[in-house]
């Protein structure tokens, strides 16, 4: 039995998947604002300032957390909707031909700009490509997701001479939690976790609580930290965000569109923020390391924006609408930012910087959107034959009802295909 949208609204009772279209809502235009939060947060250390944090959360970290929470919403349909392999087909498709370009033209264009600028003693730039960590082992070493495990940051010593030496793309690492969550989705769906929503919903509660545990426990807090288990620590506080936002796509048609509540959850989790973080008084846990107490509320953030997006004017909303520069911009803004320190850019002021910074980041970012990455995503429609007739047959298949929960007609939530599908 399918329940459709209309059986499970309450009459004059607005939900999100009633409210939410798939071809006019604003999350687009969210996530670009996101990027950009990260481009100026980063600017400000990379040019040597700071731009200040609530109780050592900075805005980078929040952008950061909206991206998961959008996410998690987005994906959760394209989970749903497809068969395993067409899934991790099209969400390679989103990420890694333009991760392996940014690569390419961080380590053969920015690289070499900054070695010709500041090079070594007595050392050419044949120095440059044959060093142990030159050009050709950043692009392979990172190509597979930066982690903790496999990441290059220098590029045969440059970015040299300025104010955060040593790292070419701080921006990449959260790639690696990310496509682990879209891994998190495609085994819940094979093991029909999506179809019986109320497992997920469950496995999401029990994370939150495992979160809730480590933090106000002193001993597992120590051990789930950036010094022990740091991918473990990651992977849970990110895959809480978007699990909520998968939750609110798989329960959308009960899931009340209220500002009410989208400013209650604002509000919370900004509250959060100035509550203690642990430690000493004298050297606070910061939440980069640490689980701290704002982390506990972290996922609130999905909702509000969600809300936004959807509730967004349309003159805004068609900011975007079609073509998605956000993700070039996230992986752009760092090494665009870095090369104009390795010019001393900064020392015309913090104000040109950044300015300078998006000016240089939006050309690359729009031309990897229509030179690589809407031309990958053309490909979505091409099935891997290998990866798809391993995956191929899923039990029932990707919409089959259950009677101990639900699901909601496939067409009642209509997503983007170039972010979603």
């Amino acid at each position: 039995m399918t329940i459709t949208s209309e059986a499970l609204s309450a009459p004059g009772r607005k939900t999100i998947g009633g409210s939410f279209s798939g071809r006019h809502n604003g999350l687009n235009l969210i996530r670009l604002v996101l990027a950009t939060l990260v481009l100026v947060d980063h600017a400000f250390g990379l040019g040597g300032w700071s731009l200040g944090s609530l109780n050592l959360t900075n805005v980078g970290s929040i952008s950061v957390y909206g991206f998961f929470g959008i996410s998690g919403f987005l994906i959760a349909g394209s989970a749903v909707r497809n068969r395993p392999g067409r899934y991790l087909w099209q969400r390679f498709l989103r990420i890694f031909p333009g991760l392996w370009v940014c690569l390419a033209v961080t380590g053969f264009l920015f690289g070499i700009v900054a070695y010709v600028h500041t090079p070594l003693a007595h050392c050419g730039l044949s120095c440059y490509f044959s060093a142990p960590n030159g050009p050709f082992s950043y692009v392979y070493r990172n190509a597979l997701l930066p982690n903790a495990h496999l990441y290059q940051f220098t590029i045969a010593g440059t970015p040299r001479k300025v104010p955060e030496p040593g790292i070419w793309d701080g921006s990449l690492w959260t790639l690696f939690y990310e496509f682990l969550c879209y891994l998190i989705l495609v085994a819940f769906a094979r093991a029909g976790f999506l179809r019986r929503r109320v497992v997920t919903l469950a496995a999401t509660v029990v994370l939150w609580g495992a979160i809730f545990v480590i933090t106000l426990h002193r001993s597992f807090d120590s051990a789930f930290s950036l010094f022990k288990h740091a991918e473990a620590m990651n992977l849970m506080k990110f895959a809480a965000i978007f699990l909520v936002g998968a939750v609110i796509y798989l329960y959308r048609e009960v899931v009340p569109d209220s500002g009410w509540i989208a400013l209650a959850c604002g509000i919370g989790y900004l509250a959060s923020l100035y509550l203690p973080n642990g430690g000493s008084p004298h050297f606070p846990h910061n939440p980069v390391y640490f689980f701290t107490a704002s982390d506990l509320f972290t996922p609130l953030v999905a909702y509000p924006l969600l809300w936004l997006g959807i509730h967004l004017p349309p003159v805004l909303q068609k900011i975007g609408a079609r073509n998605d520069y956000s993700y070039g911009v996230y992986i752009y803004a760092y090494p665009a930012t870095q090369i104009l320190a390795v010019f001393g850019v900064q020392r015309w002021g913090i104000a040109p910087f950044v300015i300078l910074s998006v000016i240089l980041t939006a050309p690359l970012a729009v031309g990897s959107w229509w030179l690589v990455e809407k031309r990958a995503l053309s490909l979505k429609r091409v099935e891997a034959a290998g990866l798809s007739g391993a995956l191929r047959h899923s039990p029932r298949g990707p919409h089959a009802a259950t009677s101990e929960d639900t699901v909601l007609t496939p067409g009642s939530v209509h997503l983007p295909p170039e972010v979603a599908d």
